[in-house]
């Protein structure tokens, strides 16, 4: 089965999602979390870091301890994940830099954000539309509220027409 739900980053900072240790697929979806959205650095020991889209650039000590897991547990898990293609992981003597692969399909883009916001608002509209002009008084009630030049609400008619309902 295929589709999208929403997760927002503030995820992690609720308490039910900071209870270790980490299941192996809640460290999968915190692995999302924390990546970055946007290329940027990282200053490790002084050295800097460029972390691209889609990279998370956090040690591995770093990583057991925010998923409450052995050292041992967290490598078995990301070359597991390494294996199955999920992520790729860049080790050097600076820090563990791991890329997850396929990062803007767990995303959406700015412009599928708009899109799916001008659907959404145009969706709400039509049943705004609906609700009003097919709940029988409401128009009467309007009128009969309105300044006698004020202009006439039109018919729930011809506004079904307009809108392609």
């Amino acid at each position: 089965m295929a589709g999208y739900f929403f997760v927002n980053r503030d995820l992690q900072f609720n308490w039910l999602w900071q209870i270790k240790p980490f299941s192996p697929g809640q460290a999968w979806i915190d692995l999302i979390l924390i990546a970055n959205f946007a290329p940027g650095k990282i200053y490790v020991r002084g050295i800097e870091v460029i972390i691209e889209r889609g990279q998370v650039g956090w040690s591995e000590v770093k990583l057991a301890d925010r998923w409450g897991w052995s050292r041992s547990k967290l490598r078995t898990f990301l070359n597991r994940l390494e294996k199955e293609q999920q992520i790729v992981q860049q080790k050097n003597n600076v820090t563990n830099c791991i890329t997850i692969v396929n990062y803007d399909k767990y995303q959406l883009t700015g412009q599928q954000n708009i899109q799916q916001n001008v659907q959404q608002k145009d969706t709400n509209n039509k049943e705004r539309i609906k609700n009003i002009y097919i709940k029988g008084n409401t128009k009467k009630i309007w009128q009969k509220n309105q300044n006698p030049d004020a202009p006439k609400l039109p018919d729930a008619e011809e506004i079904l027409k307009k809108s392609n309902l």
